[in-house]
């Protein structure tokens, strides 16, 4: 036997399908301001790291931290630090201290600087702006490929 449906009872199709509920509170809220920035040029390289990773592409670079010192070789290794595209002198307490950052295109100048300053105490080398592990004994070798690449091209 059929039963005839009493469509006074059932409920309507919007409230009968759950919505799909928002992930966060942000999610619930309407679009004031974008998601995304169209002009990132004005942050600096960490800041767009965080907020849009991968969006800008960083170069890759070594950089060497050296004390000032006395010596015929200061005037020289302080010349080859300021031919980078990003150097800085800092002084303190305990005197002056250099920092050179190198690309792959310097890596002529970085390892002309580290003949240098290499051996002497206080030179610390980081890898793309963060201490590392085996800097020096690693990842120079490595970077010195590129002045071996300048020299076949």
């Amino acid at each position: 036997m059929i039963s005839a449906v009493d469509l006074s009872r059932t409920v309507p199709y919007d409230r009968a399908v759950p919505r799909e509920r928002a992930k966060t509170f942000a999610d619930r809220l309407p679009a004031v301001v974008p998601r995304e920035e169209e002009d990132i040029s004005q942050l600096s390289d960490d800041m767009a790291d965080i907020l849009y990773p991968g969006r800008r592409p960083r170069p890759f670079r070594v950089t060497l931290e050296f004390d000032a010192f006395d010596g015929p070789d200061h005037d020289r290794a302080a010349a080859l630090a300021r031919r980078s595209p990003q150097y800085a002198a800092t002084t303190g307490p305990e005197g002056g201290r250099h920092q050179a950052a190198f690309g792959t295109g310097d890596a002529r100048a970085l390892r002309d600087l580290y003949d240098i300053v290499g051996r002497r105490p206080g030179t610390e080398v980081l890898v793309d702006g963060k201490r590392m592990p085996y800097a020096a004994a690693l990842w120079l070798p490595l970077f010195w490929l590129f002045v071996a690449g300048e020299e076949t091209a």
